[in-house]
């Protein structure tokens, strides 16, 4: 059995895509972490609010029930790699919708750009955790 340069190559650049995915994904998990325990960190908390809304409170006191909401941090949550090697990090289906309002603030609530603070602190970070894996696993 003889091999030609070019069979080597061609061979060498299959098992380097099969472990460059492998690596991409391990070192996107990884980074994805670090975004999101800075982005938990950020996340504004306060415990003086039930987090309802008037017709919330009023649907309860009608029902006599008493409404549990989540805190936003309390709800961050990391997805999966998707099939562009993707991960989103953010808040769960219980609090998505009120990150807006604190992020953009309203007309009588300043706003408080947690996230896209998160985003710029965590950004030197995530590259330098992303590429300190990907040179370990391969072998440069």
């Amino acid at each position: 059995m003889s091999f030609t340069i070019e069979d080597n190559i061609v061979e060498g650049l299959r098992e380097l895509g099969t472990k460059a995915t492998r690596v991409q994904n391990k070192a996107t998990r990884t980074g994805s972490q670090v975004f999101a325990e800075a982005l938990k960190h950020n996340t504004p908390y306060e415990n003086r609010s039930d987090r309802s809304w008037k017709g919330q409170r009023e649907m309860d006191r009608i029902k006599g029930t008493k409404s549990v909401f989540k805190h936003m941090r309390d709800d961050i949550q990391v997805s999966g790699i998707d099939q562009f090697g993707h991960i989103n990090v953010g808040f769960g289906k219980d609090t998505y919708w009120r990150v807006h309002f604190v992020e953009l603030g309203t007309p009588n609530y300043a706003p408080n750009p947690f996230i896209s603070k998160t985003v710029s602190e965590t950004q030197s970070v995530y590259q330098t955790t992303v590429a300190t894996i990907l040179k370990k696993e391969l072998g440069l």
